[in-house]
């Protein structure tokens, strides 16, 4: 009886549904999650060259992806020691309130970049953090770079040599000496420490005087003396000393250098006449090329200095001999010979030299052995040693640029292009960027370092903006082992279309229906929930009547 009942409810609810429409909710989708907003740092095509000594306002463009906006933007640069820039910490951070969707804003920094900064590329750390409408918190990071150049000349300070009461400091007295110290730079040099070292105690010690002495400034080019008063030791003999002046300061920027410098003093033995002082040779000053290349010829003045202020050196033979035999003399043999040098008097000689072609880059020494004979006739020997850099010829080799056969206007296009270290010299801070007419996503990567024999592949994607021949090109920039910068571009073109129009949808077919077709389908659609439902809960009915009476036939049987 029961189940009769709910048959006949369910066919009247069934009719009701044909006949009255459902409420509109009952058709409403649920609801779809919102578009968070997505911001990205826009590196690409974006290295831009400062001069040191400038103030500078360095743009960092934000892009929104989303059509979401950011609130709360927040931009900021790492703090490193690092950073070719001197700033206060509020300029690291700069705010917007929004950057909204499908939009770029551009945060721009103001810096200060020290005249003595070193010329090169340097990476910039770059964070961004910011909110969505919902509440959630989004943030990206990304390293830009910069490039700057320095014409100037970097702090230097430099020992121009010693003056002294007489020709030789005698043994077993006090004398006054005065080294002559230059700014050798277009800067201001302050805080500078001097500390002379080597004294012995049988030989030549400070008199009552500090061996650290103190120059408060020194502008560029000028000369300052510093004094200091020894006593040579009264056993000494005579000969040349050699002390070590070892010097630290600062520039007017606060950067801090150091540098050291060979102090070499005369001593007259106690009780000796001046013309029995051993007269020694020195090698005083060298100079060669700053970038020799391995296979090349380049030339070598050396200079040298008969430290006796009354002794004359002669029948002097100058013997050069290289590590692993790096440098052969051109024209020449490994020999010099030079038959006199007077007293305190210097002499300049230039060979020219040849490295191996197959030379590794590095630094290699340059011996020199020293034989010589004064007035008497007595052989002596002094040796010295110098140091010069050989440079491998950096080779890049950049194979074609692959492009796609098809180019559309606004169309996504992947150019890719490969590239290889064909030279026996390391590539540094090798750098690839794509510049032109169109937009560029990810255009630049940093490779840092590319050793001899390796290689590795650049690709970018650009979108073209309109139709017709566009040019562009894909730039290489890196330096050698010894600083030199080099820039190499691999120009393209591409012939851009328009975009061809998508072929048109087909119309979908339906029978023929009658006015009214559609309600009533959303009548019969309500009435089919509602008969689904109905009939789901005479199942569940069924079920649990079933269910009560196994549980009352179970009882029984315990019973």
């Amino acid at each position: 009886m029961h189940i009769k009942k709910l048959i006949s409810a369910g066919l009247i609810l069934t009719f009701l549904s044909l006949i009255l429409p459902l409420p509109l909710k009952a058709y409403e989708l649920p609801d779809q999650p919102k578009e968070e907003p997505r911001l990205f740092i826009a590196k690409d095509t974006w290295i831009p060259e400062f001069s040191a000594g400038e103030k500078i306002s360095l743009s960092i463009p934000i892009e929104n992806l989303s059509s979401a906006s950011a609130r709360d933007v927040t931009v900021s640069i790492s703090k490193s020691d690092d950073l070719p820039f001197q700033t206060d910490k509020m300029s690291l951070t700069q705010f917007a309130y929004s950057v909204s969707g499908n939009s770029r804003s551009i945060f721009s920094f103001k810096l200060f970049i020290p005249p003595t900064v070193k010329p090169g590329t340097y990476p910039i750390n770059v964070h961004v953090s910011y909110r969505s409408d919902t509440g959630n918190s989004g943030s990206a990071s990304e390293t830009v770079y910069i490039k700057i150049v320095n014409r100037k000349k970097a702090p230097s300070v430099k020992f121009l040599g010693v003056d002294y009461e007489k020709d030789a400091l005698p043994a077993g007295k006090s004398s006054l000496i005065k080294l002559k110290l230059q700014n050798d730079s277009d800067f201001l040099i302050k805080d500078l420490e001097l500390k002379l070292e080597g004294f012995t105690p049988n030989g030549i010690n400070l008199d009552k005087w500090p061996e650290t002495q103190f120059i408060k400034t020194i502008e560029p080019g000028k000369i300052k003396l510093v004094e200091y008063r020894l006593m040579v030791d009264s056993k000494m003999e005579s000969g040349t000393q050699a002390l070590t002046l070892n010097m630290s300061y600062k520039d007017e920027y606060e950067g801090t250098y150091t540098d050291q410098a060979k102090v070499y003093l005369p001593v007259k033995g106690k009780g000796e006449n001046d013309d029995e002082l051993t007269p020694r040779i020195i090698l005083e000053n060298y100079d060669f090329p700053y970038y020799i290349e391995a296979g090349q010829e380049f030339p070598l003045t050396l200079s040298f200095f008969n430290t006796s202020p009354n002794k004359a050196v002669k029948n002097i033979k100058i013997t050069l001999n290289s590590e692993n035999q790096a440098f052969m003399p051109v024209g020449s043999s490994n020999t010099i010979y030079i038959s006199e040098i007077g007293p305190e008097q210097h002499i300049e000689k230039t060979l020219t030299l040849k490295t191996k072609f197959d030379t590794e880059s590095k630094i290699y020494s340059l011996n020199l052995n020293i034989n010589y004979q004064d007035n008497s006739g007595a052989k002596l020997t002094e040796e010295e040693m110098i140091s010069i850099p050989i440079e491998q010829e950096t080779i890049l080799n950049i194979s074609s640029i692959e492009l796609p056969q098809e180019i559309y206007a606004g169309s996504p296009i992947s150019l890719s292009v490969d590239f290889y270290n064909m030279g026996r010299s390391l590539i540094r801070n090798l750098l690839v960027k794509i510049e032109g007419n169109f937009d560029v996503q990810d255009g630049t990567l940093f490779i840092g370092n590319l050793e001899p024999g390796k290689s590795n592949y650049y690709d970018a994607t650009i979108f073209p903006r309109e139709e017709g021949a566009t040019e562009g090109k894909i730039i290489f920039t890196y330096e050698d082992n010894g600083g030199r910068n080099y820039t190499v571009e691999k120009p393209f073109k591409l012939n851009v279309m328009a975009a061809p129009e998508p072929p048109p949808m087909p119309e979908p077919e339906f029978p023929p229906q009658e006015k009214g077709t559609s309600k009533n389908k959303k009548l019969l659609t309500g009435g089919g929930i509602l008969t689904l439902i109905f009939i789901s809960g005479i199942v569940i009915y069924r079920r649990r009547k079933k269910r009560k009476k196994l549980e009352e036939v179970d009882i029984d049987e315990e019973l």
